[in-house]
């Protein structure tokens, strides 16, 4: 009987009233995510992975790092970035890193590191309840907390203390990414500027079952046809498969196919792309040169550094350690996934790499059809400019730092010790790169050497 009557509860609960979508409709006047104006003629993009904790915890260490590192010009490193994309754990320190700026950087830790956030699991009741909705932990448990303890009921429309940010999640119904900009909510006929940042992170790091998917409403209504640049983009057999299938998920947002798309429900942006790099091949291929950089960006820079920071997850090494029999149910059921995912990651780093020597070909002659205006007059070269990339990754920390860190969680939280330990590799990993090294000015890299 009691069983009986739990399930009926759980059932109750299940079906209680959903959480209503996290945009509104487009209107007034149409506007991107801010970020602050980049400095100099080196900048950085920079792609931070998710992982939960973990990922937060080393991207901060690695944010510190370049705000404790001069630049060429003397500024911080960190005034030299032009744009930031994330995933998951990546989001939250990028979205808050937009509202706050480099200040942000030292009061992230008590915000959000500091705090014992417990979410909802399997052995909960209410997680239970939660699985049959879509996932254990609810917007009340991921997009309250953080609006109330971490963002404090800000907007994207607020962000612009820090870089660009582009936070990246996954649209479960075409399997493509969905990130957090004007040109993806145009699809969708919806203002990004109005949406919560706690909801956009919450989408962000929804992980399928734990996190429950949040929810995007088309306003198809709202806007005459698709954007041009789906058609284009469908037309032409030799784009990007990735590109091709985004083109047609706005097909399906503005109801111009039988799925009719009327809501997109966004999970952890991982499931896509644990890199945040896939969001901006759409941009780039669908908007062409500058995109996804601004104007503003490439028409000041010399030299456009790419930096991934990959705080991927590595299980305990019993697999191989253990011998013939090591092999079980458990194994063969995550071994796969971790296989899928960790090939798929470098697969993507290896395209995006190939394919940046088009994309410096792009903003050259983007640039160079310019009109002429008083920079050409100052001697400023319309064919100087450069884009490289690099990747940092835990096997870039020190080999005890490595040994100690390498399998930590991807929980929401960490122990304060795991905390402090990852930060200060994260920052040990900076001061050893050597793609950043070529950024600093000529007595910082004395002064390492």
């Amino acid at each position: 009987m009691r069983i009986s009557a739990l399930i009926l509860t759980l059932a109750l609960t299940a079906c209680a009233t959903a959480a209503p979508p996290i945009n509104t409709p487009l209107g007034g006047i149409r506007a991107d995510v801010g970020g602050r104006v980049p400095v100099g003629e080196d900048l950085i993009v920079l792609a931070l992975s998710g992982g939960g904790a973990r990922a937060a915890s080393f991207h901060l260490g690695v944010l510190q790092g370049l705000r404790d590192t001069p630049g060429r010009d003397g500024r911080p490193l960190t005034e030299h970035i032009a744009l930031i994309s994330s995933v998951s754990g990546g989001s939250v320190l990028a979205a808050y890193y937009g509202l706050h700026g480099d200040a942000g950087l030292d009061t992230f830790d008590a915000a959000y590191l500091a705090r014992d956030w417990r979410v909802r699991t399997p052995s909960s009741p209410l997680g239970l309840a939660g699985a049959l909705r879509g996932g254990f932990n609810g917007p009340t448990q991921v997009a309250a907390w953080l609006n109330e303890n971490v963002y404090g009921g800000a907007t994207l429309g607020d962000l612009g203390a820090g870089p660009r940010v582009v936070l990246n999640a996954t649209d479960l119904y075409n399997a493509t990414p969905f990130a957090f900009t004007q040109f993806f909510f145009d699809g969708v006929c919806s203002d990004v500027r109005a949406v919560r940042v706690a909801d956009a992170v919450a989408a962000s790091m929804a992980a399928p079952v734990a996190f429950r998917p949040e929810l995007v409403e088309s306003f198809a209504a709202r806007c005459d046809g698709p954007p041009a640049w789906t058609s284009r983009v469908l037309a032409d057999r030799a784009a990007s498969e990735n590109v091709r299938q985004t083109a047609r998920a706005f097909l399906n947002y503005r109801g111009d196919t039988r799925a009719a798309q009327r809501y997109v429900h966004l999970s952890d942006g991982g499931v896509a792309d644990n890199l945040g790099l896939l969001s901006l091949q759409v941009m780039r291929d669908a908007e062409g040169a500058p995109a996804p950089l601004l104007t503003r960006d490439v028409l000041q820079a010399r030299r456009i550094v790419f930096v991934v920071v990959n705080a991927e997850y590595i299980r305990p090494r019993t697999f191989q350690q253990e011998g013939t029999d090591a092999i079980g149910a458990y194994e063969m059921m995550y071994s796969p996934v971790d296989v899928a995912t960790e090939v798929s990651k470098r697969a993507l780093v290896d395209v995006w790499r190939e394919s940046l020597a088009e994309y410096e070909s792009d903003l050259r002659e983007w640039r160079c059809a310019q009109p002429v205006n008083a920079r050409f007059a100052a001697g400023w070269r319309c064919d100087d400019i450069s884009v490289s990339m690099d990747v940092i990754t835990f096997r870039d920390m020190t080999p005890e730092e490595y040994e100690a860190l390498y399998d930590a969680p991807t929980a929401v939280s960490l122990p304060r010790e795991m905390v402090d330990a990852l930060v200060g590799a994260g920052r040990g990993v900076v001061a050893r790169n050597a793609a950043l090294a070529e950024l600093r000015n000529d007595a910082d890299r004395k002064h390492l050497l």
